[in-house]
């Protein structure tokens, strides 16, 4: 059976949420998302340059890996140099050492591609697959890593050597990472140009997150094998055109985002003192509210709830002026009542 790996942060810059992939009729897609199309099976670590469609970061000295079941050498499956690891689907997986050792700031990163660019202000569900393996006896990896990130681009980003990237991802996976079965990775996002890129990995230095030791005794890496990239429309939360959705005939509606009785959000509000639909706030049931932030598209935050008996956001920017109308990200972390941490995203529409 495979895994779902629900506990998110997403980070916000535009945009949002959870989900699964379906593919649509947009034709939007990953190239090689599978890393079935190889130009020559790999024969030992480091050949990147075998996958068409996914991309380096500038760097010769750290670089991922292509693994395939046909693969000899260090390229082949399922005994890799660092674990056991059968593809999740195919024959072919990437794998790539998202920190070394705590406080080295060593970094390799994965950069792929979109078949066309994406289309701003539309919604998409991404999707992929990760995992850290079976480790073996004398393998450097077993490093479990927190805040794993996802940053999209208009092209491939660029890095110094082994040193992190310090963008800020769109998308960040907060919780430590660390598993020996294939887990689900999935989110949604608003774009916010027509980006062709996507990097993931861990970006910013090792003070700023959680690096454990999950196996072995003097692990020196964080290595994740990762395959399965989708993407597609999620049509369910195409981002709607202001004009569209002003005047007296446009109701804003609430939505459960995730068929989820615990807790929902609407989708839009009017903050224009009627007494109606004056207020943002997520509605929640038997779990406890631990935060709950709303940002701009330009990532500037403009309310933050920490209590459960807050009123919620009143359209009004952290000056107290009027904030503008249009899309904004919200951010939210609740408890559960077995003590999980449900962090999920979203947009709302501020319409005056």
């Amino acid at each position: 059976m495979k895994n779902q790996f629900t506990l998110f942060d997403f980070r916000l810059l535009p945009a949002l949420l959870l989900c699964t992939w379906a593919l649509t009729a947009s034709g939007q897609q990953v190239v090689n998302g599978s890393f079935e199309s190889l130009t020559a099976l790999p024969t030992t670590t480091g050949q990147w340059n075998l996958v068409p469609g996914w991309l380096g970061t500038g760097s010769s000295e750290n670089t991922p890996d292509a693994f395939h079941i046909q693969g000899t050498g260090g390229g082949d499956l399922p005994e890799t140099p660092v674990a056991m690891v059968s593809p999740d689907q195919g024959m072919a997986i990437a794998g790539f050492m998202a920190t070394g050792a705590e406080g080295t700031n060593r970094r390799e990163y994965i950069t792929g591609t979109f078949a066309q660019p994406l289309e701003p202000g539309a919604a998409y569900r991404f999707t992929f697959r990760m995992t850290n393996g079976e480790r073996t006896t004398f393998s450097q990896a077993g490093l479990g890593v927190s805040k794993l990130g996802m940053h999209f681009s208009m092209g491939p980003l660029q890095q110094m050597g082994a040193a992190p990237l310090n963008e800020t991802p769109q998308f960040e996976l907060t919780p430590v990472f660390y598993s020996r079965e294939w887990e689900t990775i999935s989110f949604t996002f608003v774009a916010q140009s027509a980006w062709t890129c996507f990097t993931w990995g861990a970006f910013g230095s090792d003070a700023n997150r959680t690096i454990t030791i999950s196996e072995g005794e003097s692990p020196t890496m964080a290595y994740c094998f990762v395959d399965a990239f989708e993407i597609a429309l999620d049509e369910e939360g195409i981002a709607v055109d202001e004009e569209e959705v002003k005047g007296p005939s446009s109701k804003p509606t609430t939505v459960n985002l995730e068929e989820d009785p615990s807790w929902f959000v609407p989708n839009a509000f009017t903050p224009n003192n009627d007494g109606e639909n004056d207020v943002f706030v997520p509605v929640w049931n038997n779990v406890e509210l631990k935060r709950f932030e709303v940002f701009s598209r330009w990532g500037e935050k403009v309310y933050a709830l920490t209590s459960n008996t807050a009123d919620g956001w009143d359209g009004t920017t952290s000056n107290g002026k009027d904030a503008e109308p249009g899309t904004y990200v919200w951010q939210v972390d609740l408890i559960d009542e077995d003590g999980k941490t449900i962090s999920k995203s979203g947009a709302i529409t501020l319409i005056r």
